[in-house]
């Protein structure tokens, strides 16, 4: 597998992706570690890609297909994901804070435990997506986001926190979907 920035430049190279027996431990922590800082990678092809605890901070992620990647852990605060795929893609526990995923496919995507805070999620698709605690009961953080015109048909947010900055879709009642509203902390510390 080859992940390439728009120019054609290769910035992440690995024989298969999918079978990591051949891969040496250095190569196996680069899939895992992926340094992507920055990097452009506007309507990259991702699909399946494995790139969990991933640095994608600033990283321009716009129109990219990333169906089914597994981003567990992964850094992408700032990150520009404008209209990317992220269809059944894993992003367990990962870092969006700041991030643009404005009018992206987040349908049946694993956001468990994840960090959203002053996340754009105008007219994003949710449907079915996973925005409940994380297997050690840690909540997803909501705050300050911008849900304007998302779609959340059947997306589950169990305990997830929110604050009086948060804007849900027209119609949303986070206490219907036993949402947990946090007055008390500063969403810029939240982790």
């Amino acid at each position: 597998m080859e992940i390439r920035d728009k120019n054609g430049k290769i910035i992440l190279a690995l024989e298969d992706a999918d079978d990591e027996s051949h891969l040496t431990e250095g190569e196996k922590a680069l899939s895992r570690g992926a340094n992507l800082e920055r990097a452009n990678l506007q309507g990259a092809d991702l699909r399946n890609t494995k790139l969990e605890y991933a640095h994608l901070d600033s990283a321009d992620l716009s129109y990219a297909d990333l169906e089914g990647a597994d981003l567990a852990m992964a850094n992408m605060g700032s990150a520009n994901l404008f209209r990317s795929n992220l269809r059944n893609a894993d992003l367990y526990g990962s870092f969006l804070n700041m991030a643009s995923l404005e009018e992206a496919n987040l349908e049946g995507v694993n956001l468990q435990g994840s960090n959203l805070v002053q996340v754009n999620l105008r007219g994003a698709n949710l449907t079915n997506a996973n925005l409940g605690p994380d297997n050690m009961g840690g909540e997803t953080a909501l705050h300050s986001s911008d849900l304007t015109g998302a779609k959340v048909d059947g997306a589950r947010f169990e305990q997830a926190r929110y604050n009086e900055l948060t804007i849900f879709p027209e119609g949303f009642n986070p206490k219907d979907h036993d949402m947990v509203f946090d007055a008390s902390s500063d969403p810029r510390l939240t982790n």
